[in-house]
């Protein structure tokens, strides 16, 4: 007796072969659907981006879809019109006028494609005709120092969501730090002399570097009932603490020359915590201990006694 096939059978066999069919098309289409999503992604989280994708359909067509040509250029950097960076790059060391860049300054047209400049036309900008090497120092604690003679036409800097990003063809990617904020430059000269040590302010930045609160201030506000409320303010400074830099790391004073070639000496009790800096375009001897008009400014030597 012949034995009909179940429906359900039949139903299964069509399902299957449509399914094929799916497959195969999307393997054959030029546009393929990316399917490597799934080896990267947990469906719950394919699955969340397209329920957002699915209410951004309610307002938008798919013309008006973006991808990540839309804000991002090479490199990750940032190419979304209208966006404003506010952020700025703290340029110190071996520099003629050590400041603060205003990014949207550098790198003014950041919704073109290609926006950027280079390593070297930022540092001419600023006066650095010749350097031993640049470190950049981002805001999440990374760090890479180049030498000059890696700094070619291709090291640049482009725009990055916070600070800039750092690029070059001839570099490894390793050293594309993104977050830019801090970038010291070590000149070729050593105007800075510690104990017959030569060396410079910027060799002192790149080293062991200490931050400190100054200027320390009490604010206090009143209520419309006399309650007070309080809080601290201060500045902060970074740079080398004096005392390993001396041949003698607790001398019984020292004697500090100027530019002016004027000279004072301090005690040891004095220098307790001193520290060099870079503070209002000059090398500062900070003394914490003592306000702002005590530190010493435009140093040129120090010498242990």
């Amino acid at each position: 007796m012949e034995t009909k096939p179940k429906p359900w059978i039949l139903f299964l066999a069509i399902g299957l072969v449509l399914a094929l069919a799916v497959i195969v098309l999307i393997l054959i289409t030029t546009k393929p659907m990316p399917v490597a999503l799934i080896k990267e992604f947990s469906f719950g989280a394919l699955w969340e981006e397209g329920v957002k994708m699915n209410e951004c359909a309610e307002c938008h067509d798919g013309a008006e879809f973006h991808d990540c040509t839309t804000c991002h250029d090479d490199h990750g950097a940032v190419e979304m019109a209208g966006i404003q960076f506010y952020a700025v790059i703290d340029l110190t060391g071996d520099v003629p006028d050590p400041s603060f860049i205003r990014i949207n300054e550098v790198l003014p047209n950041q919704e073109n494609a290609g926006t950027h400049i280079t390593v070297q036309d930022l540092l001419a900008q600023n006066g650095v005709e010749e350097y031993e090497s640049v470190t950049f120092i981002t805001n999440d604690g990374g760090e890479t120092t180049i030498e000059s003679e890696y700094i070619d036409e291709t090291a640049m800097l482009v725009p990055y969501v916070d600070g800039v990003r750092f690029a070059s063809e001839t570099l490894h990617a390793s050293s594309w730090l993104k977050g830019i904020t801090r970038i010291v430059v070590v000149g070729v000269d050593t105007p800075l002399t510690i104990d017959s040590n030569k060396t410079s302010i910027g060799r002192l930045l790149i080293g062991a570097t200490v931050r400190l609160p100054v200027e320390s201030t009490d604010v206090m506000l009143a209520d419309d009932e006399g309650n007070l409320s309080h809080a601290t303010t201060a500045n902060w400074i970074e740079g080398a603490l004096l005392a390993p830099l001396l041949v003698n790391a607790n001398p019984e004073s020292i004697t500090v020359t100027d530019s002016h070639g004027e000279t004072i000496e301090l005690s040891g009790d004095e220098i307790e915590g001193a520290v060099l800096a870079m503070d209002h375009d000059s090398i500062t001897l900070v003394l914490p201990a003592r306000g702002r008009s005590a530190w010493l400014v435009d140093i040129t030597s120090i010498e242990s006694n």
